[in-house]
């Protein structure tokens, strides 16, 4: 019996405002939908924004294809908003619904209370799902799926954690075909199209703010250097791929791997630029592997900073040394690479002379872009524990959590109107040197590149350098 399902990305516009469309397909909901697909199953994708749907037309939708499941992926600022999907598809279908996404992997028996929530799927989801959906055609034993958080006669039941997904080889390639609109931005792309890709899970990583270990685990799992390179050659002749963007949270961690798809890169001829814009870590960069990153066309990458002050980095658990990143830095412009650095505010230990450390250590590695975000802690994090048990966390409105949003905690020599006037100066301190100015001009390489800059980009910077 083939089941209908809907797979929604929730709209981002409540908590972002809605400058352009969406930077990127959302992949996690691709790889469910390619599972799902893969069991026979009818499946569609809905990207709110991408699709420009509002409440009524959505209403719409779930009216006239009456879907069987709604499965509704989340993040911590958008759970709102994703619950109130939830709440339209039970009264305007026959749907039940599922909430999943890293927010509901951080609270699943939270999301799991709200009315109109039938099942939670926590963790990595893929396998999850099809378990949930063969039951629908069996004996409803909820209670042998793992992963899931299901409700029988009042109560909310968390089942046994499911172990992530050993063989990443063994999945489909997301089912892109299904987002209704292809028009995502890329910001930053120098050509178009341009797509994502994913090629490993987990991270080795200790940060405290972090909270993929949740999602993901901590063991490095990756794909296959020949199944990565199947997908791009997939993307180039099936979509016009021009750019690959890799979202991994540390693509370079084995090493080996790194080569090989090098290696197949030049075997196959496979001419495509790539990009790493979700960062990489510094410790893990030398100049064998940036090299071999240039060889497949990469010419961007981005390096997570977090702060200039060693104390404030081991405080973090970041387990890397202030030299690690300068070298990081200076071997990527020895090769011509474009930089990104990732800094925080704001963060357990931090004063005014740490903030100011952390723009200081900016300025002096020089990246082409660099992006001050105001620390959020969220909920399950080394971090948020930390600051609430201090009673620093002073808004627990998930709305609030969004990278681009106000602080929603303090420090004890901080305020939080004192951390927008460190973010405001950060920004101004780095941006408004007239080298670097001159430099910003001169990245603007491509069309697609000054188009997104003076829509999206630029507005977003001169918010941050002028805002009051």
């Amino acid at each position: 019996m083939a089941v209908k399902i809907f797979l929604i990305n929730p709209s981002h516009g409540e908590v972002y405002g809605k400058l352009t469309p969406p930077d990127h397909p959302h992949l996690g909901l691709a790889y469910l939908a390619a599972v799902i697909e893969a069991e026979k199953h009818q499946v569609r994708l809905i990207d709110i924004d991408a699709e420009h749907l509002d409440k009524n037309k959505l209403i719409a939708i779930f009216e006239a294809e009456n879907p069987d499941l709604v499965g509704i992926t989340a993040t911590t600022p958008v759970i709102y908003s994703a619950l109130g999907i939830a709440e339209l598809a039970k009264k305007h279908s026959k749907a039940l619904t599922v909430m999943g996404g890293m927010h509901a992997t951080l609270m699943p028996e939270e999301c799991a209370q709200n009315e109109f929530v039938n099942f939670v799927v926590f963790g990595e989801g893929e396998f999850t799902l099809v378990e949930l959906v063969d039951q629908f055609k069996g004996e409803n034993l909820f209670s042998a799926v793992k992963g899931l958080v299901y409700k029988k006669e009042g109560k909310i039941i968390k089942n046994e954690a499911r172990e992530p997904i050993q063989d990443l080889d063994a999945l489909p390639f997301p089912a892109r075909h299904l987002f209704k609109n292809q028009k995502y931005t890329y910001p930053d792309a120098i050509k178009f199209p341009a797509f994502p890709i994913i090629t490993s899970r987990g991270c080795p990583g200790n940060c405290t703010f972090c909270t993929a270990k949740y999602m993901h685990g901590k063991r490095f799992r990756n794909r296959g250097a020949a199944n990565i390179l199947d997908e791009v050659e997939l993307l180039i002749r099936e979509y016009g791929a021009k750019e690959i963007h890799i979202w991994d949270d540390n693509f370079i961690t084995n090493r080996n791997r790194v080569y090989e798809f090098r290696d197949g890169i030049i075997k196959r001829n496979i001419k495509v630029l790539f990009s790493f814009p979700n960062g990489i870590r510094a410790d893990f960069i030398n100049k064998d592997i940036l090299q071999a990153l240039k060889d497949i066309g990469t010419y961007s990458i981005a390096i997570g900073v977090e702060s200039g002050n060693q104390r404030i980095l081991d405080n973090i658990q970041k387990g890397i040394k202030i030299e690690q990143i300068e070298t990081a830095f200076k071997i990527a412009k020895e090769l011509n690479l474009e930089t990104w650095g990732f800094f925080l505010i704001g963060l357990p230990g931090e004063d005014a002379k740490t903030i100011e450390e952390t723009i200081n250590f900016a300025i002096k590695l020089d990246p082409d872009i660099a992006k001050f975000h105001i620390l959020k802690p969220f909920p399950k994090s080394v971090v948020y524990e930390q600051l609430k048990s201090q009673g620093l966390i002073i808004d627990e409105n998930y709305i609030h959590y969004g990278i681009h949003t106000n602080p929603v905690h303090r420090l004890p020599t901080v305020s939080q109107e004192e951390l927008l006037e460190w973010q405001q100066k950060a920004y101004r301190s780095f941006y408004m040197r007239p080298s670097k100015m001159f430099k910003e001009i001169m990245r603007l390489k491509s069309w697609n590149r000054m188009k997104l800059n003076l829509t999206t980009g630029t507005s977003v910077l001169i918010n941050k350098i002028f805002s009051k």
